[in-house]
């Protein structure tokens, strides 16, 4: 059981890694548009330049 428990392991880990991935990608997108991402912040929706955020 432990093989299973260590290739859920490694799954979740290239997911995590996958996903920060494409969040860097995407953010770097829209600085070079010039544009802005919608995200939640403290529960609530807002607007906010790309380039406000650090990669």
């Amino acid at each position: 059981m432990a093989k299973k428990t260590k290739s859920t392991s490694e799954f979740s880990a290239k997911v995590m890694k996958g996903l920060q991935l494409v969040s860097q990608r995407l953010i770097q997108s829209k600085i070079e548009k010039n544009q802005s991402l919608v995200i939640m912040r403290d529960g609530k929706v807002v607007t906010i330049k790309a380039s406000e955020l650090s990669l």
